[in-house]
Formats: C-alpha cells, sequence, structure tokens
C-alpha cells in the first residue's frame, strides 16, 4: 500500500510536478511503456520545461525493491503525455483528478505567495512609519536602530520565502 501514500501531484522547489510512476498507475500502464513515451516525446515534452529524471529505490508488494528511472513532470508536460495515451473511463477519470490536482496545487502557490507578499508590503511600511517616528529624536532614534536588524532578519526571510513562488510566474 506504499503508492497511495504518494500524491497525484508534489511541490518541488516550488513547482508542483507529477512522477512519471504516479501517471503509469493512474493510467494503468506498465512504468516502463510510460517512461519510453516520455523518453520518445522528449523533445517537445522539454518545450514545455526541463525534464528531471531521478532514480528512486520501488517497493514490492511481495516485499523488497529494485531501483528505477522516474520522471518528474510539470503541468503542461503531464497534460500533453495523458493526451497521448489510451482512454477507457477509468483512465479519463484519472486524467480529470490529475489536471484539478495541478491546478488546485498552482492556487494554493499563488495563495502563499500572495500572503507572503502582504506580509513584506506591511512589513515595509511598517518600517517606514519607524523612520518617520525617529526623525522626531534621538530617544527614537536610537529605537529605530535597535529595531533595524530585526526588521532586516524578517524581511530576510520574507524575501527568501517569496523567491521561489515568484519563479513560477
Amino acid at each position: 500500500m506504499h503508492h497511495l501514500l504518494e500524491p497525484l501531484v508534489s511541490v518541488v522547489s516550488g513547482e508542483p510536478l507529477a512522477s512519471s510512476l504516479v501517471i503509469a498507475r493512474g493510467m494503468k500502464a506498465k512504468h516502463k511503456s510510460v517512461i519510453q513515451l516520455i523518453r520518445q516525446h522528449a523533445v517537445i515534452l522539454r518545450q514545455f520545461g526541463p525534464l528531471a529524471f531521478e532514480m528512486r529505490v520501488v517497493r514490492r508488494p511481495q516485499g523488497g525493491g529494485s531501483r528505477a528511472e522516474h520522471a518528474m513532470l510539470n503541468e503542461q508536460q503531464a497534460a500533453l503525455l495523458i493526451s497521448m495515451m489510451r482512454n477507457s473511463d477509468e483512465v479519463v477519470a484519472f486524467k480529470v483528478r490529475l489536471i484539478r490536482e495541478f491546478y488546485r496545487m498552482r492556487g494554493a502557490l499563488n495563495l502563499r505567495s500572495q500572503n507572503l507578499y502582504q506580509q513584506l508590503q506591511a512589513l515595509v511600511a511598517e518600517e517606514v512609519s519607524t523612520q518617520v517616528r525617529a526623525s522626531f529624536g534621538a530617544r527614537l532614534m536610537l529605537e529605530r536602530k535597535r529595531a533595524i536588524p530585526e526588521f532586516r532578519r524578517r524581511r530576510e526571510l520574507l524575501e527568501s520565502e517569496l523567491q521561489p513562488s515568484l519563479q513560477l510566474h
């Protein structure tokens, strides 16, 4: 039951991706055939982004496991790949679930990125207000000087979290 734990779509470095193994299972196809199809159409698939291949240990139901090559596909690559595969009612249902999951995941990432951007804007506003207050006297100036490292730390943290989500757009 190990494969039930793997999500339809995983976020890797801020990008929603689906593994060839998840696609093979959902399409009721042999994983080896899916990898062959990906290799056969690699030139077309690369037009939608780099193709990431990795080696993973695949567990067998009877125990043990073997190393197998996996491909990680972005939304366009996965949609293109599944459009090349044969349909049955079950397969069409999987295609719908996969496309919905990519859409849901992208929405969640956009929301997170908007939230981080709003936090960053609030922090900048807070920083500006301390600059204004600091101009009112030496004691406030000292207060501002003490606050600067904390502003820098919080700003760097927010910017670093925002960075991967900005690369999605």
